[in-house]
């Protein structure tokens, strides 16, 4: 039997579109001489509904397309593995159109729904169709993968995936993109794109005896989740090898900035480039991204911006990197027109307070933003999530964007991924820069200093690993602020006495608190990390008490 997975590329709410190139895809099945076609789902609309979850005269235009192309496939002994939308809940529904060449087929909706019940499901299956749109993280394809290979080992079944994820919307959500074949005796999977030229269009596969099966003990669906697990660096998960997740979550930054690009018919960027790691980290993950859509890097427009903090240090770097890359690096100091901005404020335009700091970051943005205005671009974002939890950006300043590439990405992610991706070889020529990158203590570079750097946000705030780790605690295992202490005590090892310890969760806290009317105003992004701040289900009140955490540090 052949199989024919359609690699349709969709933009989101465009079903017109969409169908033609469903309908494309079908006659190369029928060239190709398949007996089946695998649709990724929601492939005509993309991953949401949204407004028109709910309306009939939508779910009948939807699931009449997918109608006609199982008549055209039916018509030519076709098999369509697609979905259709259910109207009782307006959500995407698998189903195969015909029979399956005699093999005893399945389709799952989810990962749950498979994980959660795979005796009844593999148990006597020759094939498992999986076409699921599922929201996923960085890691999850080495996880799901590995479970898969698993469980064909043990039930003899084969997988045939082609999920979701090229061409979809990427805001909030990330899709899981993987296609290819798992079966017993071989694999064919395909991890990067789901829609990678890489990945053969067609597979053939041969009915495999099954074996019998005795009783089955093993707990796929913890097998295909992040354990909790307690270390000095736990948002990167115990059981995927670091290199993978590293490079999976940077893959998925490129890939998330190329869909929005893409979506909204964009060819040009601008970013601002102090020469420190969050930056250089969005820097990297523009050029791969263009290259990755063959777009000229002329469209790249990096602007340093140079103001009463900057140290001669990062402004060098910022150069340095643009040339290694060979990007046009333009320089505008802001000196002149911050000092401007404040004395209209009646500052003396010498203080260095907060409105001195926060004068330059928005004169910053507000440069970037125009010129993404004056040349049909949009201005990519570089906050982090350790920025992000803390509320440590000037809001209406670096807290704005377009778009956000980092914002699910700590600052210690961050330093173990860029050695990773440094040594791809498009990055080959930038390496040593990036290395000096990570040589420089993280500043905010605000206040006057001379040329050198002064401000050091560890010495402000916190050592990153200890912010990490207090995020990690707060947004996965939800643990007591005295569990908190008591974990962070024993896992660095007494670096860190228990009274810095209390003293720093307590400042995280009070910022974490207080940042949240920062985070319900944030630039859109893609959640692609387990620990990240995206979404409602991970808010906090804006105006709301800390007392009940604080109260029990006492």
């Amino acid at each position: 039997m052949k199989i024919y997975l359609a690699k349709i590329k969709s933009q989101p709410m465009n079903i017109t579109a969409n169908f033609e190139k469903a309908a494309a895809a079908l006659d190369i099945c029928i060239q190709k001489g398949c007996d089946v076609i695998v649709y990724p789902a929601g492939c005509l609309m993309g991953a949401q509904i949204g407004i028109l979850k709910d309306t009939d005269w939508f779910i009948k235009a939807y699931n009449s397309k997918i109608d006609d192309l199982c008549r055209k496939a039916a018509s030519h002994g076709i098999t369509v593995v697609a979905d259709t939308i259910d109207a009782a809940t307006s959500e995407y529904t698998p189903c195969i159109s015909g029979k399956v060449c005699g093999y005893r087929t399945r389709i799952v909706k989810n990962s749950s729904q498979l994980f959660g019940n795979v005796n009844e499901i593999c148990s006597g299956t020759d094939i498992v169709f999986i076409n699921w749109m599922e929201k996923g993280f960085a890691g999850q394809k080495y996880l799901w993968t590995e479970t898969l290979k698993a469980i064909s080992k043990k039930y003899g079944t084969t997988f045939v995936l082609n999920t979701a994820g090229s061409g979809y919307t990427t805001s909030p959500d990330f899709y899981m993109p993987i296609t290819g074949v798992i079966k017993s005796t071989d694999s064919g999977i395909y991890y990067g794109s789901g829609h990678s030229e890489y990945c053969p269009d067609v597979f053939k596969i041969e009915k495999a005896v099954l074996p019998h099966i005795g009783e089955d003990t093993a707990d796929y669906s913890a097998m295909a989740d992040f354990p909790v697990c307690y270390n000095q660096n736990p948002l990167i998960p115990a059981n995927v090898p670091e290199k993978f997740y590293c490079l999976d979550l940077f893959d998925m930054q490129c890939e998330s900035l190329a869909n929005r690009l893409k979506n909204i018919r964009c060819k040009d960027i601008v970013l601002n480039l102090s020469g420190g790691l969050d930056s250089t980290m969005a820097l990297l993950v523009c050029v791969k991204t263009f290259d990755m859509l063959g777009l000229d890097r002329k469209g790249m427009h990096i602007l340093t911006q140079p103001g009463f903090g900057t140290s001669h240090t990062t402004k060098g770097l910022a150069f340095e990197l643009c040339e290694k890359l060979g990007l046009e690096l333009k320089a505008v100091d802001i000196t002149d027109t911050c000092r401007a901005a404040l004395l209209s404020i009646d500052h003396d335009g010498i203080t260095p307070d907060v409105t001195m700091e926060n004068v330059q970051a928005r004169t910053r943005t507000m440069n970037a933003l125009n010129m993404a205005n004056h040349l049909g671009a949009i201005m990519v974002g570089t906050g982090d999530l350790s920025e992000v939890a803390l509320g440590f950006s000037t809001f209406g300043g670096d807290q704005l964007a377009s778009y956000n590439v980092n914002c699910c990405v700590s600052k210690t992610v961050m330093r173990t991924m860029l050695p990773y991706i440094t040594d791809m070889a498009i990055f080959a020529d930038v390496k040593e820069a990036v290395d000096k990158v990570l040589n420089i203590p993280v500043s905010p570079e605000l206040i006057p200093h001379g040329g050198e750097i002064l401000q050091k946000t560890e010495d402000i705030l916190a050592p990153y690993k200890l912010i990490d780790f207090f995020i990690y605690c707060t947004v996965v295992t939800k643990i007591s602020p005295a569990e908190i202490v008591e974990k962070a005590y024993s896992i660095f090892e007494g670096e860190f006495t228990v009274e810095y310890i209390t003293e720093k969760l307590r400042m995280f806290w009070r910022k974490f608190a207080v940042g949240q009317f920062k985070r319900s105003c944030s630039p859109e992004c893609a959640d692609l990390t387990h620990v990240s701040l995206v979404g409602t289900e991970k808010s906090y009140a804006s105006d709301g008490s800390t007392d009940i955490f604080l109260q029990s540090l006492t």
